[in-house]
């Protein structure tokens, strides 16, 4: 055979094959400017001791000295059964790691493992025994890897403890040097041979790791790492985060969010949650999941003292919690407790100890508060939170008064309280828990009297500790984001989707999120809800049934709006969105599959990084907003200045939608969920209805109704002039005005006559079901709308709508055959001229009411999201990341 060098000359190539053995172990030694070391390399494997038939291939990557040849041809010709010498054209380290595996695996079918080895590299002589045994041992353990034991620069580190491929993504911790089974290469997996600068050996194991193959440590190894000055490892130092940066490029769903949240979950779990009526310790990173651990406190104990030891050889959660179990029950009942343990989590990064206080309350509102209580008054803690390291400071104190900081009586350590109140029915009866301080002061009295406390004197390992990623393993997950705590939720199959809203105020906006919500949720797909600018929201049981979590940012430096430092298209783009701190905000929204901007304002600012996670983006769009001069402005001018960044426009109407494709948004990224009405209609209520629009009786008189917020936006001022002239006009009219009250765009209040007119704002089904039966007419003099619910709301019970002719109105009320459209000029006189004709001609009225009704039939919800779901579901399907750059 004759093979061509780096120079092409046509060269004899050297190859003397094994004799008819049967190696269980192929050593690949690919060698490059080492010819001086080589025979020590080459002499460490021929003096392994053990059983097992080893054969080496001594591949010569096109080395440019003439030693190298000669000294692989010596060994070749003095050891035919057990020296292959293979040589080919330079290519590089992972080349020729590649050719002489690839020679082992054609040649020698009864190898078990190849082991790599470096031509400046040596081998204790029971190195590969040792590590041959370890893998028959094994079944579960792909590869063995040694410790690292330098000679040259003399250095010795401890790479021991369970393998983890959660710190295996922060630190390579798999040398080159490490004994593979056969399957791992016949499963495809081999040395990348783009990596010509360095960490090529921690691309192949993560690539390993991958395909489902796992790691092992064994202490007696036996390797030999020679460490010099210069190497190319230090060279591959120099260009570390380039490299790291292709790792990343390259295993992105090992290193995205959710992939190291799941290996978080697995392989080193978060929190250690104290249960203190139980006194067991639930070892987990996302408490909603099954196969979560539970031990008993003694366990626990012991676990945590094996940490102390300095040899980072093992794992204990990192962070602790202090509470009750049925805290735990009310804070998932609330669907709190996911956000709750991530904002007291990003807390810790300033305090070392973080307090939740549950408060009991009448109402369906959330609200909480942050203090610091700080010498100030008793912490009622229903769960406390603890820094890393306080329970490791605590045990080496010798003072008396190391529990004073804690006792909470009162608190003199600081300490933030986040205070939650909740509806009664979360206690079901129960005195909250509070004592969370105190048992963490016993736990604390408890550890400091084990007899394993003086262990922390004293150094346990000759080695140096080498895995420091083994005590602080939590900081892995942030780095994706960079925040103060990656959010604590594990990806189980589901789809999960993310609402963000500024506020949840059950306004039209919200109204429309709520159902989209409840309609994927009737599809399969689980929604979690986000609230980016408010400490508090309304909370119904509609919104807790449909939500599997709520979370707020809790972010002062977050605004919607505000602190713009530059505008598009006139309209203001938040600072926040291009300059902000968004870090937390990402790590936010990072775990999930999609998430939908509500809304959200300056939040469109980091969709383009939640896209280079692979979390699919979507914009719900409602309405253009005016300013004083009605120049059109506001969160849908944001999402064109932000279009690159979402994967899809949810425009209300098709009208909207006509108006993104119009303002540059490519057609295929525009998905229409059309607007439809917010609550389902009662049976009860439908019988009710289909009974009164069957008998309108002209002696009952017309009756109106206004159903809304009381602002400028929806024409206050023409209203009030609508109310008064069809008073004057038409003798028979009947009005109702529900809604909330509010202070007028001029700065006017209402006048009396109108505020004693005005009924409490409905929010429950059956009694809004029952405000539209009472109504013949719904009037709407809106200056500008997207495509309002309580128009759709108000046809479906047969309520005739007299609008202005504002956003996406005219796209469902057709003039005078379902409703009457009103001109933004003369809103006032045609609004009573109408009201007057069908005061007069209830055949009209009665046609136009059925009319309505009729439109509305299969307006629903599941219908409008599905077209929107079939997209997402497509793109997720295919994993269409399309990452750009901002």
């Amino acid at each position: 055979m004759v093979t061509k060098m780096f120079d092409d000359a046509p060269l004899p190539m050297p190859h003397v094959p094994a004799a008819a053995t049967s190696p269980a172990i192929a050593v690949v030694v690919p060698i490059f400017r080492h010819s001086v070391l080589l025979s020590e390399a080459i002499e460490s494997v021929l003096d392994q001791r053990g059983d097992a038939q080893i054969a080496i291939i001594l591949v010569n990557d096109g080395c440019p000295h003439q030693e190298t040849d000669r000294v692989c041809r010596d060994y070749a010709m003095a050891y035919p059964d057990r020296v292959t010498y293979l040589r080919k054209p330079n290519g590089g380290l992972s080349d020729a790691r590649n050719h002489g595996i690839r020679h082992a695996l054609k040649t020698w079918p009864s190898v078990e493992a190849i082991y790599m080895l470096d031509a400046d590299n040596r081998l204790r002589p029971d190195a590969l025994g040792n590590a041959l045994q370890a893998l028959r041992d094994d079944p579960a353990a792909d590869w063995i890897y040694p410790n690292i034991d330098m000679f040259g620069l003399q250095w010795a580190g401890d790479y021991g403890g369970d393998y983890s491929l959660l710190i295996h993504t922060a630190m390579n911790i798999c040398e080159a040097g490490s004994l593979i089974r056969r399957k791992v290469f016949e499963a495809g997996v081999f040395f990348d041979t783009t990596f010509k600068s360095g960490f090529e050996d921690w691309d192949f194991f993560l690539t390993a790791a991958a395909a489902g193959f796992r790691g092992k440590n064994i202490e007696n190894f036996g390797f030999l790492y020679r460490k010099r000055a210069e190497s190319m490892l230090a060279d591959s130092e120099r260009d570390a985060e380039a490299i790291r940066s292709e790792l990343r490029k390259k295993h992105k769903a090992i290193f995205s969010p959710r992939g190291l949240a799941a290996l978080e979950q697995v392989e080193a779990p978060r929190y250690a949650i104290c249960l203190a009526d139980r006194d067991e310790v639930l070892l987990t990173t996302d408490p909603d999941l099954g196969d979560q651990r539970r031990i008993p406190l003694a366990e626990f104990e012991a676990m945590w003292w094996r940490t102390q030891t300095d040899n980072t050889q093992h794992h204990c959660p990192p962070i602790l919690v202090i509470t009750h179990s049925a805290v735990l029950a009310q804070l998932k009942a609330a669907k709190l407790l996911h956000g709750l343990l991530w904002t007291m989590e990003r807390r810790l990064a300033q305090r070392p100890f973080v307090a939740l206080e549950l408060q009991p309350q009448e109402s369906e509102r959330l609200s909480w508060i942050e203090e610091d209580v700080h010498g100030i008054r008793e912490l009622n803690a229903a769960m406390l939170m603890i820094a890393p390291k306080i329970m490791t400071k605590i045990m080496r104190d010798s003072s008396i008064t190391w529990g004073g900081g804690v006792a909470a009586q009162p608190c003199a350590t600081p300490t933030l309280s986040i205070g939650y109140r909740l509806n009664h029915q979360f206690f079901q009866g129960q005195t909250p828990y509070q004592a969370a301080a105190h048992d963490f002061v016993a736990l604390c009295s408890q550890f400091r009297a084990s007899p394993k406390r003086g262990a922390l004197d004293l150094n346990w390992d000759w080695r140096r500790p080498d895995i420091p990623w083994r005590s602080r393993t939590h900081e892995i997950t942030r780095i994706p984001t960079l925040a103060n705590a990656a959010y604590p939720r594990v990806a189980d199959g589901a789809t999960d989707v993310g609402f963000v809203l500024p506020l949840v105020e059950f306004g039209g906006v919200e109204r429309v999120a709520l159902n989209t919500a409840r309609a994927m949720k009737r599809a399969g797909w689980r929604p979690h809800l986000f609230i980016v600018d408010a400490d508090g929201c309304q909370f119904s049981d509609e919104w807790r049934d449909t939500f599997d979590s709520v979370t707020f940012l809790a972010d002062t430096d977050f605004a919607t709006w505000g602190g713009a430092g530059s505008s598009y298209i006139g309209t203001d783009v938040p600072d926040w969105s291009r300059h902000g701190d968004q870090r937390d905000a990402t790590a936010m929204l990072a775990w999930l599959d999609v998430v939908i901007n509500f809304h959200g304002g300056a939040i469109s600012g980091l969709m383009g990084r939640l896209r280079r996670f692979g979390v699919k983006t979507g914009l719900s769009l409602h309405l253009n907003d005016h300013t004083p001069f009605k120049r059109l402005v506001g969160n849908t001018y944001l999402g064109l200045a932000f279009e690159h960044a979402y994967d899809l426009f949810l425009p209300c109407s098709q009208q909207l939608a006509d108006w993104c494709h119009a303002m540059g948004v490519p057609e295929e990224k525009i998905v229409p969920v059309l607007n439809a009405p917010s609550f389902d209609l009662p049976e009860t209520s439908r019988k009710a209805i289909d009974a009164r629009r069957g008998g309108m009786d002209a002696k009952e008189g017309l009756k109106v109704i206004y159903l809304g917020r009381l602002d400028q936006q929806k024409g206050l001022e023409r209203l009030i002039g609508i109310v008064d002239l069809s008073q004057t006009e038409i003798p028979s009219v009947q009005w109702r005005l529900i809604g909330k009250q509010v202070v007028s765009g001029n700065g006017a209040r209402l006048p009396t006559r109108i505020v004693q007119m005005i009924e409490p704002a409905l929010t429950d089904p059956e009694e809004l079901a029952a405000a539209f039966e009472w109504a013949d007419v719904f009037v709407l003099p809106s200056y500008f709308e997207g495509l309002p619910l309580t128009i759709l709301e108000a046809m479906r019970s047969g309520v005739v709508p007299v609008a202005t002719d504002a956003g996406a109105v005219s796209e469902v009320v057709r003039h005078w055959q379902n409703g009457v459209v009103l001109s933004q000029n003369d809103t006032v006189i045609e609004a009573v001229e109408a009201l007057g004709r069908m005061a007069r001609d209830r055949k009209l009225l009665h046609k136009m009411s059925g009319q309505a009704r009729q439109d509305m039939q299969g307006r629903d919800w599941d219908s409008a999201v599905a077209p929107a779901m079939a997209r997402l579901a497509a793109m997720l399907e295919a994993g269409q990341e399309r990452p750009r750059e901002e």
